[in-house]
């Protein structure tokens, strides 16, 4: 065998050996995430009082085709030095995964973002203000999420 690494034996006179894998050589062997084919979409508009930094801004716009949980995932991670901005960016997130979950029976496994969008928007009229540390502005959240849903599991009548 040409990939073995080495022979050792353990204490009970059995031969084992420890094979190194080869690694992909191709990018056409791994295969990527796929959409089902039976998918909705759904878009929900989120307004935040707050401003958001720009980190948080570019962790949500790397959110585009991706699975749910691993953006909760991402968020976990990069924001974890940062306990306010990650809980803000989490429940931005979690109200449209609960609402999906209530109202269409989504499985949590069965969410994807597609598109998210950011609009920063100010309150007042810049005509009128000529003063530009009066101006408040807030942001406009917009993501787009596909789903695929399933009918409720029936509970099934007991015997007795």
């Amino acid at each position: 065998m040409l990939g073995i690494l080495y022979y050792n034996r353990c204490r009970c006179n059995e031969e084992f050996s420890v094979v190194k894998k080869s690694k992909l050589k191709k990018y056409t062997q791994g295969k990527p995430i796929q959409y089902p084919s039976d998918i909705i979409s759904k878009t929900f508009y989120i307004k935040c009082e707050k401003n958001l930094s720009l980190v948080a801004k570019f962790i949500l716009n790397s959110f585009r085709n991706k699975y749910i949980y691993y953006a909760i995932d991402d968020i976990l991670y990069l924001l974890n030095t940062n306990p306010i901005e990650r809980d803000k960016l989490l429940s931005i997130l979690y109200s449209p995964i609960l609402s999906l979950q209530n109202n269409f029976y989504v499985n949590f496994f069965d969410i994807w973002i597609q598109e998210v969008y950011i609009n920063e928007i100010s309150k007042t009229n810049q005509f009128l203000q000529k003063d530009p540390k009066n101006f408040k502005t807030f942001d406009y959240i917009i993501i787009k999420f596909l789903y695929k849903t399933s009918s409720p599991v029936k509970k099934t009548d007991s015997l007795w």
